[in-house]
């Protein structure tokens, strides 16, 4: 059932690049994260802590950003509108008619875009996540100049959802996050990346986090590899979603 809905999530899914941190590599962007299009005039989604400043808590400024996808398609100057670091949920803007003279736009008057599914999803439904992991950028220096060059790799992964919740405590309210953990793991880079329903193509929540095995030892804890994929139900944001677009 996933070919059914793939194209159109590919379509409106990118990898973001943010301005590298590191001093060699002089600010060139790298790819940081996933990001994907919410409405057809240029509102998108990814994870807070893909386009956060190394080590501090503010963001980067948007118009550093940009997204890319498989097909190399640019998207350049995206503006940040709102964020929820409580959610670890960001919500962007990309401007069409600052676009329009590039190639793939040329006959587009919108994005391509997933249309958000806020009722809750049972256990165990079909789901999947399409995003950006694992990508690489390196900086290739010759007289005079410097090369930025990016290998990416597109990852389409097949899940049901696990639990509606990252934990339960002792002490539980009707204010706590909402989420979707799935049952694969979700690499670096998938980070705001789309969890998308099987069946009818649309989005309920973004990949966050992973959530590893800790295995107690005598002197602690040893961490396994991930088991889980923790991501943030856009139900989170939904009053405000539905103000902002």
């Amino acid at each position: 059932m996933i070919k059914n809905t793939l194209e159109n999530t590919k379509k409106a899914t990118f990898y973001i690049n943010v301005p590298s941190h590191l001093t060699r590599e002089k600010g060139f962007p790298r790819p940081a994260g996933t990001g994907f299009f919410i409405s057809k005039d240029g509102y998108c989604i990814t994870a807070r802590h893909v386009i956060e400043d190394k080590g501090l808590p503010k963001l980067i400024e948007g118009k550093l950003l940009s997204f890319q996808n498989e097909n190399n398609m640019l998207i350049q100057g995206v503006e940040i509108i709102e964020d929820w670091p409580q959610f670890d949920i960001v919500l962007m803007k990309a401007n069409l008619d600052v676009l329009k003279e590039r190639e793939y736009f040329k006959n587009k008057n919108s994005f391509d875009y997933l249309k958000i599914d806020y009722n809750i999803i049972p256990e165990g439904e079909r789901v999947y996540s399409f995003g950006y992991p694992l990508s690489e950028a390196e900086i290739l220096s010759q007289p005079g100049m410097m090369i930025g060059i990016t290998k990416i790799t597109p990852r389409i992964t097949s899940a049901i959802i696990s639990s509606h919740h990252k934990a339960i405590g002792p002490i539980r309210t009707s204010n706590e996050p909402r989420y979707y953990v799935i049952d694969k793991a979700l690499n670096y880079g998938n980070s705001g990346g789309p969890i998308v329903v099987e069946e009818t193509g649309k989005v309920i929540s973004v990949c966050t986090q992973f959530q590893p095995m800790r295995i107690p030892q005598q002197d602690g804890f040893v961490i396994m590899p991930s088991l889980y994929g923790i991501t943030s139900s856009l139900k989170n944001i939904e009053k405000d979603l539905t103000k902002l677009i």
